[in-house]
């Protein structure tokens, strides 16, 4: 059994993170038909803004907590945090780290699919 660090969940096995990622495709897909139903080739492609700006976003951030000025020391204990792990225990981060940016990454292609497509039906239709 792997030990649990504090505060970190275990990524969900494959199977599960497929259907997520299936869902939150076909979920998608269905919210861009009503944006397209509503508001035509624009609401398409505000849609696709959206989601290309909170995938981005969650890239930058990398999946730890964001501080504003009220916070101006949380980068250093989070470096501090970091440095005090072990080496297995920060590949392990690691490792879910990625698991977020490729899903983080996946919904930015489509936002960016979504912004191209609004765009054409905008130029396409009258």
């Amino acid at each position: 059994m792997k030990p649990r660090i504090e505060g970190h969940e275990p990524p969900p096995p494959a199977r599960a993170r497929t259907f997520a990622l299936v869902a939150g495709a076909g979920g998608l897909i269905l919210v861009s038909v009503l944006a397209f139903r509503a508001a035509g080739g624009l609401g398409v492609g505000v849609l696709g803004l959206l989601v290309l700006f909170i995938s981005v976003r969650v890239e930058l951030e990398g999946n730890r907590p964001i501080g504003s000025i009220m916070t101006p020391n949380l980068y250093a204990s989070q470096h501090d945090a970091e440095s005090r792990k072990t080496r297995a225990e920060r590949a392990e981060i690691f490792s879910d780290r990625a698991r977020v940016m490729s899903g983080a990454r996946l919904a930015a292609i489509m936002g960016g699919v979504l912004v191209v497509i609004g765009l054409c039906i905008l130029a396409i239709l009258p």
